[in-house]
């Protein structure tokens, strides 16, 4: 897709990131879902996550731990390694630079969705959700505060059916695609009107850059997140920016 060269008003980190992604070189995504250990685990050019389902009779919901953008020779020897699920999840468990959150549902059924779509699983994205489905059910029975989490977490499943993220992967392979094709990230940016109200070309790239997971934001904590899946709304304004039918990436 996009060659060796940089691109003049592309940072040196996004290119760097851009080009693990949808550069000449890039790896192909591995994926493992196991559906008796309620777990899903991804390595690509943006790094590698681990998904894990989580309930108990009060609670229900998924853990995201991801590293994202290591350093290349670590990737790599992750990527080609014969038990690279297994030392992903370890890493991920293990690995001060891993960064541990909840997310919907519709995070998790995204990254399935993808694997899906780049045929490195089959039927995920149903997976994901029926594993949901039943442990939100199980929690429900439980009676208590393990009720209303069960009806809240079976709520938020049946919203996840109706796409409602979007897997940054194939975005950012289209940003490569653009660039690749001479386009410059501020007329990219200039496709979409809402995309920023500011005039400061750079100010717009870095939202371009951050909303496409390809720079990091600082959480409450300090600590750097890249975003590996969008929301609906922040999918659309990508979209635009990128001239494709929001169909294109399943909204």
């Amino acid at each position: 897709m996009i060659g060796p060269r940089g691109v003049a008003d592309l940072e040196d980190a996004s290119f760097e990131h851009l080009m693990r992604v949808g550069g000449p070189e890039a790896a192909a995504p591995l994926a493992e879902l196991r559906i008796r250990d309620r777990d899903l685990v991804i390595c690509d050019g943006a790094g590698m996550v681990h998904y894990a389902l989580r309930f108990t009779s009060a609670t229900v919901g998924w853990e995201q731990r991801a590293i994202s953008f290591p350093p290349l020779p670590v990737q790599r020897a992750m990527l080609e390694h014969p038990t690279w699920a297994r030392r992903a999840r370890r890493l991920c468990r293990t690995s001060p630079h891993a960064r541990a959150c909840r997310v919907q549902v519709g995070v998790v059924a995204a990254e399935a969705r993808a694997a899906d779509e780049l045929s490195v699983l089959t039927d995920a994205e149903e997976a994901v959700l029926n594993m949901s489905e039943a442990a939100g059910a199980v929690v429900r029975s439980a009676g208590g505060d393990g009720a209303k989490a069960g009806r809240n977490f079976l709520a938020e499943v049946d919203r996840a059916r109706r796409p409602s993220h979007v897997p940054l992967f194939r975005l950012q392979r289209i940003l490569a695609e653009e660039l690749a094709l001479g386009r410059s990230v501020a007329a990219i940016c200039s496709r979409a009107p809402g995309f920023s109200d500011s005039n400061d070309v750079s100010k717009v790239s870095n939202l371009l850059y951050r909303r496409a997971g390809l720079l990091g934001a600082r959480d409450c904590h300090g600590r750097l997140r890249y975003p590996r899946v969008a929301t609906a709304d922040t999918a659309e304004l990508l979209c635009q920016a990128l001239d494709i039918a929001p169909e294109q990436v399943g909204l």
